[in-house]
């Protein structure tokens, strides 16, 4: 019996013996290591990456460790390992990141064909989630991937054949519960401990920078009970990385790991410092570039100055003296618009945007209308006509304040209208309708403002583009036909005939469309389309209606 016991005890040491696996790192040398892709080693240190964009690169311990124990196949086993990595970032100023890297324990050498930089070399977007991958990783990424919920784009997670994590937190470590976060991408040396106890079916992840004592308290505690089904009986242990646009150096500097007992302790006393390297090596670029950067900045401050002193300066052409002097400064409506900002912009069209402004000398305010004008000769006869429409007095029409012109682009100065357009007041998300009395009202001084332009001032005006969103309301709700960017002048003995139809769809007369002459009839036949719109409450043309509703006319 006691012979029985000891042949037992001996196969079960061997058994041991055979499930064990121990090694560690303080340099590496390619003989130890299968590399994949872009991984080399450089001065003793697993580079996973190069200069290249959208590109990954694996390091491999070169034999395989058995993950599960032999008497026990859906037992998984025990594992430490500990590591020192560091992620230097481009370049360019301010360093800016690109993807990350992984520990990963996987059941094939070679990686996933096509393998997407997205996801840090280690699967390909068609392969995500799939239980044959039978990927166990730690991700140290860089990048905020929406697809795969990261957290933020500074993060350490958990990673099971999937590149959603189980579990992930922000980098850094913790003393009395509090997070001290570590940045990932400084280029700093970064010592990792990753440690799972199948027994407790527990992992446990803890990061620090280099060369500090290992923290007490986790950065991450996880219980696990799948891993059984993830481990094949033989795995590969290593490193994975990925770059993007933005190039990244992924390397690791030493690495000790361990199955069924703790992983052996680093020497890091003499690990190099890779961000103080690279810096040593731009020091004497820098250097150079210092005097030329000290005799090329008093080029630059003297141009600076000069453009600033002509940013805003106006250039008055011979041509317009003999127009409506009301010309505005375009430093004047740059300050009033906060630059033209885009949460300055009252709406948009055809002609360009109208931004809402206050005169910096007056405190009015006004509404900008930016429209760009690309021949000289069309520049010269538009502010011609504007100058004319700008002596236009009547309660019922908006005022036009001015105007400004810088190179082929014009700038018309209008009241604001704080009430908006009559369309918005009708189809608009409002908190109360129009009253038929307030309709009426409406129609009645539209009416009365076209008459002007038609029969009581000094020359005939055709509007020619009558339309509920050219019915401006202001704060006493009072109303004013806006836009004469169509109008046309003429003389009360005049010929109307335009070379082409302008207008808007479901307003513009029928014989305008035939003869091409726009008279003051056009205008008050769009002034009938705006009637019904107003009293029957739907546009003039309503697309989502039958073909035989979709005209109101009709």
């Amino acid at each position: 019996m006691s012979v029985l016991i000891l042949l037992i005890l001996v196969l079960n040491a061997c058994l041991r013996a055979q499930t064990h696996t121990s090694f560690l790192f303080n340099k590496f040398n390619a003989s130890t290591l299968y590399q994949v892709e872009t991984s080399s080693i450089r001065s003793g240190a697993i580079c996973l990456t190069n200069q290249s964009q959208h590109m990954s690169g694996r390091a491999l311990y070169t034999h395989p460790v058995r993950m599960k124990d032999p008497s026990s196949r859906n037992t998984s086993s025990s594992f430490s390992t500990t590591f020192v990595f560091a992620m230097v970032p481009s370049s360019s100023d301010p360093p800016r990141s690109g993807h990350g890297m992984a520990f990963m324990i996987t059941p094939t050498k070679f990686p996933v064909e096509q393998s997407s930089s997205h996801f840090l070399g280690l699967l390909k977007s068609s392969s995500v989630g799939k239980p044959d991958n039978h990927l166990f990783a730690v991700e140290f990424n860089t990048i905020l991937n929406e697809d795969c919920r990261d957290i933020n784009d500074n993060h350490v997670g958990v990673d099971l054949n999937d590149l959603n994590s189980v579990k992930a937190e922000i980098a850094g470590y913790r003393i009395s519960n509090q997070l001290h976060e570590i940045d990932l991408n400084s280029g700093h040396n970064i010592q990792a401990w990753i440690d799972y106890d199948h027994m407790q079916q527990e992992l446990n992840v803890t990061i620090v920078e280099a060369g500090s004592v290992r923290p007490k308290e986790l950065l991450i505690s996880l219980k696990i009970m799948t891993l059984s089904n993830i481990f094949e009986e033989e795995m590969y242990v290593g490193f994975s990385a990925a770059t993007g646009t933005i190039v990244q150096d992924h390397c690791v500097l030493a690495w000790s790991f361990s199955t069924n007992g703790s992983a052996p302790e680093l020497d890091i006393s003499h690990l190099p410092s890779l961000i103080m390297r690279k810096d040593s090596k731009s020091r004497l670029i820098i250097e150079i570039t210092t005097a030329l950067v000290l005799v090329l900045s008093l080029l630059i401050a003297a141009g600076v100055f000069g453009w600033k002193r002509n940013k805003y300066r106006d250039v008055i052409e011979e041509w317009e003296m003999e127009y409506w002097p009301h010309r505005f400064k375009y430093k004047d409506l740059h300050i009033a618009t906060k630059g033209f900002r885009d949460e300055q912009v009252l709406g948009c069209g055809g002609f360009g945007r109208v931004y809402k402004g206050v005169l910096p000398a007056s405190g009015l305010e006004v509404a900008v209308k930016s429209i760009f004008k690309e021949a000289n000769e069309a520049l010269k006869e538009f502010i011609a006509k504007l100058s004319s429409l700008g002596r236009l007095q009547h309660r019922n029409l908006v005022q036009i304040r001015g105007y400004c012109r810088r190179g082929a682009k014009l700038f018309i100065v209008y009241n604001y209208m704080p009430n908006g357009s009559l369309d918005k007041m009708i189809f608009g998300k409002t908190k109360s309708l129009l009253e038929w009395a307030q309709r009426y009202r409406i129609l009645r001084d539209v009416g009365a403002g076209l008459l002007y332009l038609h029969e009581e001032w000094e020359k005939r005006v055709v509007h020619r583009d009558i339309k509920s969103s050219n019915v401006l309301l202001d704060s006493e709700l009072d109303k004013k036909l806006d836009d004469f960017g169509l109008a046309r002048l003429y003389e009360y003995r005049g010929d109307p005939q335009t070379i082409r139809v302008v207008g808007t769809l479901g307003y513009i007369a029928p014989e305008l469309v035939h003869t091409g002459k726009a008279g003051p009839s056009a205008d008050v036949f769009s002034f009938g389309i705006l009637m019904l719109e107003v009293a029957c409450g739907r546009r003039p043309v309503d697309p989502s209606l039958d073909a035989s509703q979709m005209v109101m006319v009709d």
